[in-house]
């Protein structure tokens, strides 16, 4: 997605700008855990997550002992959704822009059209490295 501030599509930008930086990182930095669709509502709920503290809640986490951050985006509204492939590899493609939303990488693509995307405010946590 290059320089572009991926926060600029959501319908409410601040709510990760606070805690992620504005503009966030790229997309591409954080873990594609999952990608929930409910035909009932037209939504697709997707969850991202990170081995990192943002700055905007370091003192406040580190103090909690958490070590990692989590989001969740709902996009509203889609249509003309599509799994091409689904892998366990990271995402080194995540555009949203102009009403669509691509997520890709090696053996991974969905893609699909949304009225709207939202944003949950990005929760601390506390992670164990496995090794």
């Amino acid at each position: 997605m290059g320089e572009c501030d991926w926060s600029a599509e959501l319908a409410n930008p601040e709510t990760l700008r606070d805690v992620l930086g504005s503009p966030p990182p790229p997309l591409t930095d954080y873990h594609l855990e999952s990608v929930l669709v409910d035909e009932r509502e037209a939504s697709v709920t997707l969850r991202f997550s990170d081995f990192a503290v943002p700055a905007g809640a370091a003192d406040l986490w580190q103090e909690r002992g958490h070590n990692a951050v989590g989001f969740v985006l709902v996009c509203v509204g889609v249509r003309n959704f599509a799994v091409d492939t689904w892998s366990g590899w990271p995402t080194t493609v995540a555009d949203l822009g102009a009403g669509a939303v691509v997520l890709a990488g090696q053996d991974k693509r969905v893609s699909f059209e949304t009225d709207e995307i939202r944003a949950h405010p990005p929760v601390g946590m506390l992670w164990s490295r496995a090794e």
